[in-house]
C-alpha cells in the first residue's frame, strides 16, 4: 500500500496534465481561427479600398469591362497595378466582363478567355454584392495550381448603376497567416506560461487530494469487505425467510384445507341434526298436547324445559345452515315488494315480552317509507337479531328504540340501544363468525357468535351495508341501509353467488 500513493500522484498529475493541454489547445484553436478570420476581414478590406480608389480617379473605365483591352490600354492597365502592386500581398488583378470574359489581367495569359466555370462569388458579384473567398491561383487553363490565397470578387458600377463587371484581387495568403500568427504567437507563449504556473500550484493540492483519496479508499475496502459479510448474513436470512414462507404457506394450506373441511362438517352435522330434532319437537308437541294421555304438573314442567331447550338448538342448527349456506354461496331470496317500517313495528312487537321482562322502554319510531323488494323473512331476521342483541346487552331500566326513515334511494334501519356498548378494539371483528365481545365474555352474556355474521350476511345479499358506532358503556347503534332494489323483480327467487 506504501507504494500506492505516488503512482495515484502520477496518474492524476499525467491526467491533468492532459485536461489543461487539451483546454489550451481549445483555446489556441479558438484565438487562431479568430485572428485568422480578422486577418482575412482586413486583407479583403484592402482590397476593397483599393478598387474604391481606382473607381474615384477613373483609372478604370466602362470599357475595360466590355471588351479584351487593347495593347495600348493595356500597358496602362500594367503600370496601373504595378502601383497597386505596394499592396501588401498582391498578386493579380483580373477584369471581367459581365458574359464571364476575361478583359483584362495582369498575367496576360489569361485575357480573351472565358471563365470556364462561373463562380457563386462572380455571380454574388454581379447582384452587387462583394464576395472573399479563399482559393488558388488559376493558370491559363482556368486550374488551380498556384500557390493559396484570398480571393476578392468586387462589383463595378456607375453610382445608382447595376454592375457592369468585376474585378478580381488575388492577395498571398501568407499575408493572412503572418497577421495571424502575429496575434496568435504572443498569446501561446503566456498561455503556455500560465499553464506551468497552474501545474506547478495543483501538484500540492494534487499530492494532499490523492493522500485524502488513499484513505477514502482504505475505508471504502474496510466497508466492502463489511458489506460482504452483511450480504452473505442477508443471503442467509433470505434463505431462512423463504423456508420459513413456504412452511408458512403450506401451513396456511392447510388451514384453508382445514376451515372448508370444518364448513362441510358444520354444514353436515347441522342437516343431520335438524331431521330428529323437528322430530323429537313434534312428538313433544303432542305429548304436551295430551295426546298420549294426562300430564301432571311436574311431568308438565319437565317437557317445556325440553321444549325451550330443544327450541334453541333447533335455532342454532337453522344458524350454522345458513351460516353453511352464505359462504358456499347458495344462499337464495325469495323477492317481494315489503314495507320495511311494518316489519320494524312486526319485529318490535315480537320483542315486546323480553323487554318488559327486563324493564327495558322499547320504542318504534317510523315515517312513511318507499316499499323495496327484498326477502321479507331474511329482512324481518335481521330486524329480529339487532332487536334481540340491543335487549341483550342492554341492562334493566334502559331504552331500545329502532328507527326506519328513507333517503337516496335507501331505506334505513336503525337500532339504538343505551346498553353496554362495544370496545373500539371489537368493533372491526363485530361481523366475523363465532366471534364474542370481551364484554360479553367477561360478564357471561349468552350467545353463539353467529348473529351478527347472519345479519351481515343477509344486508350483503340484498345489496346493503350495515354499520355500527358504539361507545362503551354508552351504548350502540346498528344502522342497516337497503336499496329500493337489488336489480331483482317481485316474485323472483334469487341465489346469491359466492
Amino acid at each position: 500500500m506504501a507504494g500506492n500513493p505516488p503512482r495515484l500522484t502520477f496518474r492524476i498529475a499525467a491526467y491533468t496534465a492532459v485536461a489543461l493541454l487539451f483546454a489550451a489547445g481549445a483555446i489556441l484553436w479558438f484565438v487562431h481561427h479568430n485572428t485568422t478570420s480578422q486577418a482575412e476581414k482586413e486583407v479583403a478590406a484592402r482590397a476593397g479600398f483599393v478598387t474604391r480608389v481606382l473607381l474615384q480617379e477613373n483609372d478604370l473605365r466602362r470599357s475595360d469591362f466590355q471588351r479584351v483591352v487593347s495593347r495600348t490600354r493595356r500597358a496602362q492597365l500594367d503600370a496601373l497595378f504595378r502601383r497597386a502592386g505596394a499592396l501588401d500581398g498582391f498578386l493579380r488583378a483580373n477584369l471581367m466582363s459581365r458574359a464571364g470574359l476575361v478583359t483584362y489581367s495582369t498575367y496576360h495569359p489569361l485575357m480573351g478567355m472565358p471563365l470556364a466555370q462561373r463562380s457563386a462569388a462572380y455571380e454574388d458579384a454581379l447582384s452587387g454584392e462583394g464576395v472573399h473567398t479563399n482559393g488558388r491561383l488559376r493558370d491559363r487553363f482556368g486550374r488551380e495550381t498556384g500557390k493559396k490565397i484570398l480571393r476578392s470578387d468586387l462589383p463595378i458600377r456607375a453610382e445608382g448603376a447595376p454592375p457592369f463587371g468585376v474585378i478580381e484581387i488575388a492577395q498571398d495568403y501568407g499575408v493572412v497567416t503572418r497577421s495571424a500568427h502575429q496575434t496568435l504567437y504572443p498569446v501561446a507563449g503566456f498561455l503556455l506560461l500560465a499553464l506551468v504556473a497552474l501545474y506547478l500550484s495543483l501538484m500540492p493540492i494534487l499530492r494532499r487530494v490523492t493522500a485524502a483519496v488513499e484513505i477514502r479508499n482504505r475505508r471504502l475496502v474496510e466497508q466492502a469487505a463489511k458489506l460482504e459479510r452483511s450480504l452473505a448474513a442477508a443471503q442467509e436470512a433470505r434463505t431462512e425467510a423463504e423456508s420459513a414462507r413456504r412452511a408458512f404457506a403450506e401451513q396456511n394450506k392447510r388451514l384453508r384445507e382445514l376451515d372448508r373441511l370444518k364448513d362441510e362438517f358444520l354444514s353436515l352435522v347441522s342437516h343431520e341434526l335438524r331431521t330428529p330434532l323437528t322430530s323429537i319437537r313434534g312428538y313433544l308437541e303432542l305429548v304436551l298436547d295430551e295426546e298420549a294421555g294426562e300430564l301432571n304438573p311436574e311431568q308438565r314442567r319437565f317437557l317445556a324445559a325440553v321444549e325451550r331447550n330443544s327450541g334453541r338448538l333447533l335455532r342454532l342448527v337453522g344458524d350454522l345452515l345458513f351460516v353453511a349456506q352464505a359462504d358456499a354461496g347458495r344462499l337464495t331470496l325469495e323477492q317481494s315488494s315489503l314495507d320495511v317500517s311494518e316489519l320494524a313495528s312486526h319485529s318490535v312487537e315480537a320483542a315486546r315480552p323480553a323487554a318488559d321482562e327486563k324493564s327495558i322502554k322499547l320504542l318504534l319510531s317510523t315515517e312513511p317509507v318507499p316499499l323495496l323488494v327484498g326477502d321479507r323473512g331474511r329482512l324481518a331476521q335481521v330486524l329480529d337479531n339487532l332487536i334481540s342483541n340491543a335487549l341483550k346487552f342492554t341492562p334493566q331500566g334502559g331504552t331500545v328504540e329502532m328507527r326506519t326513515s328513507s333517503e337516496n334511494g335507501h331505506v334505513s334501519v336503525e337500532v339504538v340501544d343505551t346498553g353496554i356498548g362495544i370496545p373500539p378494539a371489537d368493533q372491526p371483528r363485530l361481523f366475523e363468525r363465532f366471534f364474542r365481545s370481551s364484554v360479553a365474555a367477561d360478564q357471561a352474556i349468552p350467545g353463539t357468535g353467529l348473529g351478527l355474521a347472519i345479519v351481515e350476511a343477509i344486508v350483503q345479499a340484498h345489496g346493503g351495508r350495515i354499520t355500527v358506532d358504539s361507545e362503551e358503556g354508552q351504548g350502540t347503534t346498528f344502522r342497516v341501509e337497503l336499496p329500493l332494489t337489488a336489480g331483482s323483480e317481485p316474485g323472483e327467487t334469487v341465489e346469491q353467488a359466492a
